[in-house]
């Protein structure tokens, strides 16, 4: 009934230009994954554990966070947090970086649970802690980017078509404040309905 995965990518090499007043840098990039998934019946409970290696200093000649090198824009962890469809679709002026597209520069450590009462209806809870592996802004204030919680409803239609209603509530860490203690930061909540089509 427990089920186990894990993934460990580290990205080597050489960025070459030939474009006059760009520097080469050289490649090292670290990410990992461990997921342990329990099903007992109707329950299910699990967990969940990712890093993705940060820069802090993208003007040396290191490459330590790469485009594309994270978790993925198809694995949403959350509902807000490193979830492409909120930044596509909710908020495209996005610039954090942990709400942008896949995971960078973090870690994820995320507890779930939920219950399928019957085979195409699945509820789901989750609660989820984030942290910056590196400052995003030089003197930055905390690398605590937050927490979030998510009650998640998912139908299963056919079997290629599902809906799901969720709420994604989001309680920002003082990392948001970059630089400046003084700043402000208010909580942040979303409720999304939508269809998935699977091909």
């Amino acid at each position: 009934p427990v089920a186990v995965q894990a993934e460990l990518n580290y990205y080597f090499g050489k960025n070459e230009y030939d474009v006059p007043g760009y520097t080469d840098k050289d490649i090292s990039s670290l990410a990992a994954f461990f997921d342990v998934l329990g099903t007992f019946g109707q329950f299910y409970v699990g967990a969940t554990f990712a890093y993705v290696q940060g820069d802090d200093d993208p003007n040396d000649d290191k490459v330590h966070s790469i485009d594309n090198g994270g978790g993925g824009r198809d694995w949403k962890p959350n509902l807000i947090l490193w979830n492409e469809d909120y930044s596509y679709w909710i908020d495209a002026g996005a610039t954090a970086a942990n709400k942008y597209h896949e995971m960078t520069n973090g870690f994820l450590y995320q507890l779930r649970a939920g219950v399928k009462p019957t085979n195409k209806l699945d509820v789901g809870f989750s609660v989820a802690y984030a942290r910056a592996d590196k400052n995003a802004v030089a003197n930055q204030v905390s690398k605590d980017i937050g927490w979030e919680i998510d009650v998640t409803g998912t139908y299963k239609i056919t079997d290629n078509l599902s809906y799901m209603l969720g709420m994604g509530y989001l309680i920002p860490g003082d990392s948001y404040k970059g630089a400046t203690s003084s700043n402000e930061l208010d909580n942040t909540y979303m409720v999304l309905n939508k269809l998935t089509l699977t091909f």
